[in-house]
């Protein structure tokens, strides 16, 4: 990335400028909101603004009719589809989440959740570098819904995005793959994407029937993959899995389980899907899609072996190919990051607005943010002997320097310093990695602290 968090805000600032809301003054507002609300992500709109002309002015731009999430998020999708030309394969990350609001209110055009709260579902697609690294790139598409029993099918919402994305993408749909959770595995969307010329890996959640030329056998999906001998093994590390507070539906998905290193194993077939009887003759009657079976063959004892089912038209015809589809569904996790990068690192549910499209506009201002707040935390990660000035400025470093209570390195990495503003956030390096609450609250001291430094060089006292 080779430049600071500041100076990746300044970015920003340059890409909302450019959205179009009828009136000059609206995108101005936009880029001085993007330049305050992005130094200190996670702190209120009355905090990071500080002045209430200021505060003021913010809420009558979120609830302006001329301001929408479309608008807001314009010249950011524009930038990302130009960083994606970068890569020879980019990652499209589909994925959707709740946001969920206190009971504190009657906010308009929000549903209700458990009766504890108001929500909406916020469905994003993340694009991220295919080429093993998963550098985020940008947001490619952002909508929402409400469950209020008057919605359309909301699977629907998966095959809408695509084809916007499709249309804004061009001809640089060509190098973009979509990567889906298995939420999405509907018949429909299958047909889109396969009719559209779509490149694509969805996770299967059913046992689909499958098409046998000349016979009425009914014979589905698990009875072909039983067949299918592995092509390739890897030891794989497996996260620890704590019951917490997950639902019935989500512990049945995803067990319980230690962590562990597993060994998995990679087969692939071809087959052709039968169109399922509830689906509409509109529908094609078959669709013929490459499978690619990941399994744990010796899993521990009492521990649930790993078993994923992914469909994709990415060629199979050997393990290089499987492998590269499967770590092309292994990147998905950095959307679920990026949701919390949204969440704690930008406290995007402790906003105040009272109304569904407030909010939204409020999420599309924030989603390039928390874009650049998950790639500032990747750099670090991904290169964590690159020097600190290709994550922080010299000032910024300096100010570590002296407030933190260990002293940093002579030449200090990305790695010393993104420990450093979390240790500001309150994180202890025994406690593992820096969550994004620690991060972001350390960012946020980092930046008062650097302020008040700059003023007083300024003014000749330091």
């Amino acid at each position: 990335m080779g430049s600071s968090w500041l100076e990746s805000v300044a970015g920003l600032v340059e890409e909302v400028a450019g959205a179009d809301f009828g009136d000059r003054r609206l995108g101005k507002r936009a880029a001085r909101l993007v330049e305050a609300l992005g130094a200190e992500p996670g702190k209120s709109l009355p905090q990071a603004l500080k002045d209430e002309s200021q505060l003021e002015a913010a809420y009558r731009f979120f609830n302006n009719e001329e301001v929408t999430p479309e608008r807001i998020l314009e010249p950011h999708i524009a930038g990302t589809v130009e960083r994606m030309r970068g890569y020879e394969v980019a990652l499209a990350l589909h994925d959707t989440t709740t946001m969920s609001f206190r009971p504190d209110g009657q906010r308009q055009g929000l549903g209700r959740v458990r009766s504890t709260g108001q929500a909406f579902f916020a469905h994003m697609t993340l694009a991220v570098a295919g080429d093993g690294t998963r550098e985020p790139l940008g947001v490619l598409g952002l909508s929402a819904h409400v469950r209020d029993g008057r919605t359309k099918n909301e699977r629907d919402r998966w095959g809408e995005q695509i084809e916007r994305i499709a249309s804004r993408v061009g001809v640089e749909r060509q190098h973009l793959v979509h990567v889906i959770d298995r939420e999405a595995d509907d018949y429909r969307l299958l047909a889109l994407l396969t009719s559209g010329a779509h490149r694509f890996v969805v996770r299967a959640a059913f046992d689909r029937l499958l098409a046998n030329e000349g016979t009425h056998d009914s014979r589905k999906l698990q009875d072909e993959l039983a067949s299918i001998r592995a092509q390739a093994t890897r030891e794989v590390p497996l996260s620890q899995r704590a019951k917490a507070s997950r639902s019935p539906k989500q512990l049945h998905i995803h067990p319980v389980r230690e962590g562990r290193l597993a060994t998995l194993a990679f087969g692939a077939t071809t087959v052709t899907l039968r169109r399922p009887t509830p689906q509409p003759k509109t529908q094609p009657a078959t669709i013929r899609l490459n499978v690619v079976r990941v399994w744990e063959p010796e899993p521990p004892a009492g521990e649930s072996p790993v078993e994923w089912i992914l469909l994709t038209r990415e060629p199979i015809d050997d393990a290089e190919q499987l492998l590269r589809i499967v770590d092309h569904y292994r990147a998905r996790w950095t959307i679920e990051e990026y949701f919390k990068a949204l969440k704690t690192g930008c406290a995007y549910q402790k906003r105040q607005l009272e109304s569904l499209d407030g909010l939204l506009n409020v999420l599309a201002l924030y989603a390039p943010i928390a874009w650049k707040l998950l790639r500032f935390r990747n750099e670090a990660r991904r290169d964590p002997q690159a020097p600190a000035i290709t994550v922080l400025t010299e000032t910024q470093i300096e100010v570590l320097r002296r407030f933190r209570r260990k002293p940093l390195p002579e030449k200090p990495t990305a790695r010393d310093v993104l420990l450093a503003v979390a240790a500001l956030g309150g994180h202890l390096k025994r406690n593992g990695e820096p969550g994004w609450q620690t991060l972001a609250a350390g960012y946020d001291e980092l930046t008062t602290l650097t302020a008040g430094w700059e003023a007083a060089v300024a003014a000749g006292k330091m």
